[in-house]
């Protein structure tokens, strides 16, 4: 069964078993400088700047889901793209063919970075490790199971580059904890709500009971604009976040603000989900 995963959660611990797949990189140099579109113009070949790896484990966490681990390891100097990849680059996607009966769901993102020469951009540096979640059929017996596919990204320094490699991998499920970082389903004394006037609004999230500093990051949300994608850690937990509502822009008419909460405490960090409708007085 192909699956094609759109990309839509810092950087990755590597699974102590991951292995390299042993096939070509292949890249397309785009000479732009970062935070520009790409123009039409002339391309050429040049050497891979991130290499993909999957692990052979497959991922079962206590609550029961199952993950596919993709590692990528990026060039000191070059950088990826987080889910919301702004105005010009691309998120890595990634196109699994999995055996009969199985389903893959959307990549989890880590915790991005703000890059310190652009902070308006959201991405990773060093390392990407996505947690891809899958679903096994029911007649399936716990053996392991082949994975082929593909991984393609952008990665930018000076100038960007599209990269792709192909995948294939044997799997066995292996049970482990749910790595830090990653998105959860928002708690329910973590508080959103949406104050709007018009065009613009203010989408305040009120993290305080969990303790900690919190910090936001957007999502692209058709029918919403941030005025900013950085957003200063707040201690405190408690956030304002400026927003203009365009309902115009969306396909239904009916905006949804969406994007990440990060929670730093003392005993880490902890990243959820948030989705408020853009409607007056909406809140979660």
């Amino acid at each position: 069964m192909n699956v094609p995963l759109a990309s839509c959660i810092a950087c990755a611990v590597a699974t102590s078993a991951q292995a390299l797949v042993p096939s070509a990189v292949s890249s397309v140099q785009v000479p732009i400088p970062p935070g520009q579109r790409s123009p039409a113009g002339a391309l050429q070949q040049s050497a891979p700047h991130v290499r993909a790896s999957c692990s052979p484990i497959l991922l079962r966490t206590p609550d029961g889901r199952r993950f596919v681990d993709l590692t990528f390891v990026i060039e000191p100097g070059w950088h990826l793209y987080w889910r919301n990849p702004g105005d010009s680059g691309q998120p890595p996607r990634v196109e699994l063919t999995l055996p009969e009966g199985w389903s893959a769901g959307a990549p989890l993102f880590p915790v991005p970075n703000h890059l310190p020469e652009h902070e308006d951009i959201l991405a990773f540096e060093q390392s990407l490790r996505l947690l891809i979640p899958v679903q096994a059929p029911t007649t399936w017996a716990g053996g392991a199971i082949k994975l082929t596919g593909r991984a393609h990204w952008m990665t930018c320094k000076e100038h960007c580059v599209v990269e792709r490699q192909e995948l294939a991998v044997e799997l066995s499920e292996q049970a482990g904890p749910m790595p830090l970082g990653y998105p959860e389903a928002p708690p329910a004394d973590l508080v959103s709500s949406l104050r709007l006037e018009g065009g613009n609004g203010v989408l305040t999230v009120d993290a305080s009971a969990l303790g900690g500093t919190a910090r936001w990051f957007p999502d692209a949300c058709p029918g919403v604009r941030f005025p900013s994608e950085r957003m200063l850690p707040m201690p405190g937990g408690r956030i304002e976040i400026p927003v203009e509502i365009r309902p115009g822009d969306a396909p239904d008419r009916r905006p949804v603000v969406r994007g990440m909460v990060v929670v730093s405490t003392g005993e880490g960090t902890r990243a959820f989900d948030l989705a408020v409708p853009a409607e007056p007085s909406a809140a979660k």
